[in-house]
């Protein structure tokens, strides 16, 4: 039972009840888990350590720590910790920590080495280096000892040898251009390379050559290997040069070629470490690959001496000549080709006999006439082939060749002669034949062969065009001017195509003898064919002075392309060039007969005091050139015979419309194309061109304004020219000092004008349009200027505008412009005085006493005026009153305070309080 209560009256204070506790408190727990997560790190961080080594390099460049990986077949097996200086100063340790999945891999013959970007004429490795940095490369080795400490190679190892392939070497006199990493050719495919070379002690060079697996069946005991580096030029005057060259990059960075003769084919597979012989050049080494031309005549094919040459460098050479007993009796020569040319040894390949010709455009080949004929190719691709018919030229013209003949019917032949090529989609498919009247002798008839191979392509509906005329190709990568086209410009051409089918119609094949229509170009062909118009439209630009275009050159709105060109040619006045455009469909509605086109292709740059711009369009205009044009009103559609006219500019296509003056100056200084015409501050017209004028004593300008700024320009329109004024009275203008002069306009009553004399700012003589304009008589002008203040009550109110002499020259007559909202202040008994610098008065016993109008009275002089009270004033001035300018103002006048409402009742005057006086 409880205790007693102690005190009475009081409640009893309760007593704890104590009991003991068991078990472990919870609040130990969380160390526990903390031990546990303890553990567990420190077992991960063991189970994925790395492993440390040590690797030495010369030099550490390109090798950053923390950064730098180390890299086995393109996967990151490592990283660079630390470099740190060798203890010896004679080169780096790189601190680097491996994976623990290579620790297999980490023995005493593992090689390292550094990869940093190659480039050199014959290859280009470790471009992505450029990116990532460079990177430490590993190959592992056999050994198994395992180790840490590593030499790092100054470059990457030779193969190892149980890499598939074979092996041999080769023993030469000097090493020419040959380097590690040379190509070994053969049948022009790349077989090996060189891993290695040294000087063995009898003075030889030892080539170690690595052959790939696939191709090491191409080399046998009795291979022959020769230098392909770089040129080789042997010969004698009977003979003449002989210059063998494998490949550009042989050339370069040095080659090996390798090739067995036809005697020794059948000789055993070369050993492994075979040694063979070097040989200097293709000569030396005694073997040539034969092939044979088919000619239509050997006149001048001379056997020992025709050479096979390829852009200057003889390819080889023609060793016997044969008849063919064929219905043409042609001639097949056999030709011993350098083993390096084996690359044009391909189906489409092309040979022709280069021999001297003379044309309409020059005579060409002449250095034939001294050397004879020569065989010269175009090199193809297709399947092997050692046999060819020789070709007339390198676009196939030959005059025996199966083909169907079909007849062309026109006004005219143009510009076409036998011989012309017949085009389809810009290839050679044919040529000209035969060009002669038709019997009634109203049209040209002109002769076709379509070589056999392309006979299928010629349609009952296929069309005809002259292709006659300047070729010019401008595209992205390059700019090609072909002379070929100069040619074709005066003998022609002739191209054609079949409008395309729709519903999988098959086309009717021509037939031998079939006639078609020749349209004198393609945009007579378009126009004149249904079947050809694609959706969209044909427009025609004619241009005074040709751009840089070619076919496809596109066509721009607003920057984006819309159409193409699609051909161009000489006009009939044989000066200006016609441009056919076609524009797409769905941007034929941007076109109506108020577009203007203009030349959009490189760079605009003006640059002068008057502005400097410089504007380029898209990328591909910048190279291939491009045209733009601009529809700056409503308009129909342009019709079939509709020429537009083609700017030199956007500024040009822009202005077409402007209103075009003449303007006459004293000299053209600080005039000159692009000078600004301004009224009110706002740029409304340039100047276009300047000139001497016909008397060679003036000068004449062309300026075009905008037409809506036409009324600005009547008979009593002023224009004068706006340059710096620095003086005594300040400085104006001045900034025209760097955006050059310009002409300012202040219009006049009148008819419109377009012929005007621009005068001088400080001879211009010009009454302002508004305000009120009067007129001051002064026995001298003093130091009066133009621009003078006028004053009333110390406020300027208007300016001095100009100054003359009277009829009589007693007096000089001074013109003063009143301020608009000011004009209310002059009336005829108004009195005017010259306040041009300080009055000084002075007293023995008053003083000295200076009164002056203003500071800017002191420099540029002024005018001030006072209108009495009452009847005295007068009425109020009109243009042209004249008024005493006295040299002094009165006092009497300066005390005149007549009541003028000189603001309209709108304006609020201030009013003032009454019944208020000073504190």
């Amino acid at each position: 039972m409880p205790p007693p209560c102690r005190y009475r009256g009081k409640r009893a204070m309760q007593q704890p009840v104590l009991r003991k506790k068991r078990g472990l408190s919870p609040i130990w727990i969380l160390p526990l888990v903390a031990l546990c997560i303890g553990g567990w790190l420190l077992y991960t961080s063991y189970r994925d350590a790395g492993i440390e080594i040590t690797v030495h390099f010369a030099s550490a460049e390109g090798i950053t720590a923390g950064k730098t990986r180390v890299i086995y077949r393109g996967i990151p097996v490592g990283l660079v910790k630390k470099v740190e200086i060798n203890q010896n100063l004679d080169g780096v340790d790189l601190i680097i920590e491996m994976k623990k999945e290579t620790r297999k891999g980490l023995v005493e013959d593992t090689k390292f080495w550094i990869v940093r970007p190659e480039i050199s004429a014959g290859r280009i490795s470790g471009l992505d280096t450029l990116f990532t940095g460079a990177y430490i490369s590993v190959r592992r080795g056999k050994s198994t000892v395992p180790c840490t400490t590593f030499d790092g190679l100054a470059e990457p190892p030779p193969l190892v040898d149980e890499h598939p392939g074979l092996r041999i070497t080769l023993v030469a006199d000097s090493l020419y251009s040959l380097q590690k990493g040379s190509y070994v050719y053969a049948k022009n495919l790349q077989i090996g390379h060189v891993e290695d070379y040294h000087l063995d002690g009898n003075g030889k060079i030892i080539l170690s050559l690595f052959i790939k697996e696939e191709f090491s069946h191409l080399v046998r005991r009795g291979t022959r290997f020769w230098n392909a580096s770089g040129l080789s030029i042997n010969g004698d005057l009977q003979r003449g040069l002989t210059v063998n060259i494998e490949s550009l990059a042989s050339l370069i960075y040095g080659g090996i070629t390798c090739a067995t003769p036809p005697a020794l084919a059948d000789s055993p597979p070369a050993e492994q470490n075979q040694q063979f012989t070097l040989f200097k050049d293709f000569e030396a080494a005694e073997y040539g690959i034969p092939m044979t031309l088919q000619l239509a005549s050997g006149e001048g094919i001379v056997p020992g001496k025709t050479k096979v040459m390829f852009r200057g460098l003889k390819a080889g050479v023609v060793k016997e000549l044969n008849i063919n007993r064929d219905r043409f009796h042609t001639v097949t020569a056999t030709v011993l080709l350098d083993p390096r040319a084996e690359v044009i040894l391909r189906r489409h390949t092309r040979f022709w006999v280069v021999r001297p010709q003379f044309s309409i455009d020059g005579i060409r080949n002449l250095s034939t006439l001294l050397t004879g004929p020569y065989i010269t190719f175009e090199v193809g691709d297709g399947p092997f082939q050692d046999h060819f018919v020789v070709q007339q030229n390198p676009l196939p013209r030959p005059t025996l060749r199966a083909g169907t003949r079909f007849t062309l019917t026109a006004r005219d032949s143009g510009s076409l002669e036998p011989g012309a090529p017949v085009l389809y989609r810009k290839m050679t498919v044919g040529e000209i034949i035969d060009i002669r009247l038709n019997p009634d002798g109203d049209a040209v008839q002109t002769t076709i062969l379509v070589y056999q191979p392309y006979v299928h392509l010629v349609h009952r509906d296929s069309v005809f065009w002259n292709v006659s005329g300047v070729r010019i190709n401008a595209t992205l990568p390059k700019v090609e001017i072909n002379l070929s086209s100069v040619h074709s410009l005066l003998v022609g051409g002739v191209a054609f195509l079949s409008p395309p089918r729709h519903g999988g119609k098959a086309p009717t094949p021509a037939r031998n003898g079939d006639s078609f229509t020749l349209y004198p170009s393609y945009y007579e062909a378009v126009s004149s064919v249904p079947a050809l118009q694609p959706a969209g439209m044909l427009v025609r630009v004619r241009a005074e002075k040709m751009p840089v275009l070619g076919e496809e050159t596109p066509v721009y709105y607003n920057n984006i392309k819309v159409g193409e060109v699609r051909g161009f040619r000489l006009a009939k006045n044989r000066r200006d060039g016609l441009i056919d455009i076609f524009i797409e469909q769905r941007y034929r509605d941007l076109v109506n007969t108020s577009s203007r086109f203009y030349n959009f292709s490189g760079f605009t740059f003006d640059a002068s005091l008057q502005r400097f711009r410089l504007s380029s369009g898209p990328l591909k205009s910048l190279l291939s050139g491009g045209i733009a044009f601009i529809t700056p009103a409503e308009g129909k559609q342009p019709g079939r015979n509709h020429i537009f006219h083609l700017y030199q500019d956007i500024d040009g296509a822009r202005n077409a419309d402007a209103v075009l003056l003449t303007l006459h100056m004293e000299n053209g200084a600080g005039i000159g194309r692009g000078t600004r015409i301004r009224y009110r501050g706002i740029v409304i017209g340039r100047i276009i061109s300047v000139e001497l004028d016909q008397d060679l004593e003036h000068v004449r300008a062309r300026a075009g304004v905008m037409r809506k700024t036409a009324r600005l320009f009547t008979e009593h329109s002023t224009l004068w020219l706006v340059e710096p004024q620095i003086g005594l009275s300040g400085a104006r203008h001045l900034e025209t000092i760097l955006t050059g002069p310009y002409i300012d306009v202040r219009p006049g009553p009148g008819r419109p004008a377009t012929e005007f004399t621009v005068q001088s700012r400080t001879t211009a003589s010009s009454v302002p349009a508004s305000g009120l304009n009067v007129v001051l008589e002064t026995p001298r002008l003093g130091s009066l200027k133009r621009g003078s203040p006028v004053y009333f009550r110390q406020i300027p109110v208007g300016r001095v505008t100009g100054f003359d002499l009277a009829t009589d020259a007693r007096n000089v007559l001074v013109h003063v412009n009143i301020r608009p909202e000011y004009e209310r202040l002059v009336y005829t008994g108004t009195k005017f005085w010259n306040v041009s610098g300080v009055e000084i008065s002075a007293g023995l016993f008053s003083g000295v006493s200076i009164d002056t109008e203003s500071l800017e009275a002191i420099l540029i002089g002024g005018v001030a005026f006072a209108t009495p009270e009452g009847e005295k004033k007068g009425r109020p001035a009109r243009d042209n009153d004249l008024f005493i300018l006295h040299e002094q103002g009165r006092d009497r006048w300066r005390q005149w305070q007549p009541a003028l409402a000189w603001r309209q009742e709108a304006d609020n005057p201030p009013r003032r309080e009454t019944g208020k006086g000073k504190q």
